[in-house]
């Protein structure tokens, strides 16, 4: 708690003023003694932005823990504690510093003001001198990187010299560690906070301290040697440029011969998007929210309200009241959250996005606001709305959308696959959206819980794919010709591997991935058990493409006799539908109310997850269906 003789002057918004916090001079171990002042972001002041974790909140309890502000003692957490100590060491020790820090700076108690300088951090960051990154205390391997950050950032990509080699080696364990074990990688703020930074930020670790850039120079040189080593890197052919879906798969030219990284630290990421908004001066809530999906924040209404500073100020649809997402902290989470998604539909990035993200399924509970008891009822979030603080594998509650992806330049959309499709209701929680009814769900078979029990089951789906294609089609009689040519012109062995190559998000898989189905079946069929001994050679690329789908997903006919994969919360009765701009189809199911449109009576669907449909991939539906006239869309209402 702060001291009862502490308090806060309101500020002025109508001025833009903050406050900043002035460290006095004084050695190590002395007591922090610290002045806050009020200034405006008008008069162009000079301080400096803290960018650190604010940590376990449970410590700023903890005897000794404070600060003393104008006389009066302030709690802060353990972190910001040793941070203060730390930079007056390395940078005030003789003359005092300036710093605006977020939990001091800002009355957290007013929401109004909470919400009103959370809106102004973007020129908070812009505005102060340098952008101070707070890392963390020393250790013995962090002292060792810092000092070999200058030598790494001299080298040519060219020097095999090996002692250099073994420094490499060590700079990328504390890159890796970075990651693991500093939580400052993990927070969301730094997204906006590095990103904003007019000039070169100063990372420091401890006692040691370098630039932002010299710290990146480094980092490309270990990357580039590092993923060289593994074989995490390809030749590009003469005039080749690798495309990939932003921060997924990404690769990066580097250096003077033409070689891709194909895999990226995040601090790499953090990097492009901090070079990115000096070129193009933001990016998309999508592109922010991707980028940013591992990312924590002690508030879960922070992942979104953290990245609204970096947004582009251009809009492909600025008449759409869904585009401005205003920092309210009064909102539940769900309803920030269904803001941030209307927001992308409104941009005409929702079905792609969806596409790409672990999605809730029905009436997933929003994250807990901190210090709201947990007694007072929370709003579910809608099925089309994502939970943001659950887009990692380890807290999602099912497989991430990307898992039925066909390969990259292949949708299901076809000739719809750019368009702008979907918007939110006025009732806040509807989505209404463009699309095509495939067809109805007949039969969901759970694929195997381990590997040996997924390639047994094998011979039975090719039993059940095989008998509902020869189901006569139940859809409309001048579609049914169509239907049939689609649902047989592409393998089951396709569809069950996304008819995508292993670890290969470009590439279809080759045809010799079928050999070794056909080996499995007659094995199967000669009574024996397909035994896999994972990690051995003899596991081939098929094999390995198969490990996914174990308890991850499930095979599904349909009753016209389409047969694919599906999450395994699908059942009987759901229906699969294309929504334009998306390039998997998606599995909804029918709900239990109707809502009241233009005086009709209009069914709603719960957006269940994502499905591979054979057949209809390559956006075959839309393109001779749906374009010729032959087949009408369909609008749905998804809640």
């Amino acid at each position: 708690m702060v001291s009862k003789g502490f308090g806060y002057t309101a500020l002025d918004s109508s001025l833009r003023e903050i406050r900043v916090l002035t460290v006095l001079p004084g050695s190590f171990n002395e007591p922090l003694r610290v002045t806050l002042d009020t200034l405006s972001l008008g008069s162009k002041p000079i301080y400096n932005a803290l960018s650190y974790v604010w940590g376990d909140a449970s410590s700023a309890n903890t005897p000794g823990n404070t600060i003393n502000i104008d006389g009066h003692d302030f709690p802060v957490t353990t972190n910001l504690l040793s941070a203060l100590r730390h930079l007056r060491s390395v940078l005030g020790a003789v003359d005092q510093i300036t710093l605006w820090v977020d939990a001091v700076c800002i009355n957290q108690a007013d929401l109004d003001e909470r919400a009103q300088q959370v809106s102004m951090m973007r020129d908070i960051y812009a505005s102060a001198e340098q952008v101070i990154i707070w890392l963390g205390e020393e250790d013995n391997e962090s002292d060792a990187a810092f000092d070999s950050i200058p030598v790494l950032a001299a080298q040519s990509h060219t020097n095999q010299d090996e002692g250099i080699l073994d420094t490499a080696r060590l700079y990328s364990r504390f890159l890796i560690g970075l990651a693991e074990q500093r939580p400052w990688l993990s927070r969301v703020w730094i997204i906006q906070e590095l990103a904003m930074a007019r000039n070169d930020p100063l990372v420091v670790c401890g006692h040691k301290s370098v630039p932002w850039s010299t710290f990146m120079k480094a980092s490309e040189f270990v990357s580039r040697k590092m993923f060289t080593e593994i074989g995490m890197v390809k030749h590009n052919k003469p005039g080749s440029d690798g495309q990939s879906t932003p921060g997924e798969n990404s690769t990066e030219k580097v250096g003077e011969e033409d070689i891709e990284i194909t895999a990226k630290w995040k601090i790499d990421v953090l990097d492009d998007l901090y070079k990115s908004m000096r070129s193009k001066g933001g990016d998309s809530l999508r592109n922010l929210l991707f980028i940013s999906r591992t990312s924590e924040a002690t508030d879960p209404r922070d992942r979104v309200y953290a990245l609204l500073g970096l947004l582009k100020a251009d809009s492909p649809n600025p008449q759409s009241p869904d585009n401005l997402v205003e920092v309210d902290y009064r909102k539940p989470t769900a309803a920030v959250y269904t803001d941030a998604m209307a927001h992308i539909f409104a941009q005409g990035d929702g079905p792609y996005f969806l596409s790409c993200m672990f999605l809730p399924g029905i009436s997933a509970a929003a994250p807990q606001i901190p210090d709201l008891p947990t007694t007072i009822p929370q709003p579910t979030l809608p099925s089309w709305v994502l939970d943001f603080s659950k887009q990692t594998f380890p807290k999602a509650t099912q497989l991430r959308s990307t898992s039925f992806h066909p390969p990259a330049g292949i949708t299901a959309s076809g000739a719809g696959a750019n368009c702008n499709n979907g918007k939110r209701l006025d009732d806040k929680r509807t989505l209404q959206v463009e699309g095509l009814f495939v067809d109805t769900i007949e039969d969901v078979i759970a694929f195997g819980s381990s590997l040996d029990s997924h390639i047994n089951q094998l011979a039975q789906i090719e039993s059940l794919a095989k008998t509902a294609k020869e189901r006569p089609c139940m859809l409309e009689p001048a579609v049914r010709p169509y239907i049939e040519q689609f649902k047989n012109k592409e393998p089951l062995w396709r569809a069950l591997v996304s008819n995508k190559r292993f670890n290969s998000g470009y590439d279809p898989a080759p045809i010799s991935y079928e050999a070794m189905h056909q080996d499995i079946l007659k094995s199967l069929a000669e009574g024996h058990d397909w035994k896999i001994e994972t990690g051995h050679d003899q596991e081939n690329e098929y094999i390995k493409c198969l490990k996914p789908n174990v308890g991850m997903k499930s095979f599904f006919t349909t009753t016209s006799g389409f047969v694919g994969t599906c999450v395994p919360d699908s059942r009987k009765g759901d229906v699969i539908a294309i929504l334009f701009g998306s390039p998997v189809p998606f599995v909804l199911r029918p709900g239990p109310e109707t809502i009241q449109l233009d005086n009709r009576e209009r069914p709603t669907h719960f957006l269940i997850g994502a499905s591979y449909v054979s057949g209809i991939m390559d956006g075959e539906m839309v393109d001779e269906l749906y374009c010729e006239d032959i087949m009408d869309s369909t609008t749905f209402f998804i809640r």
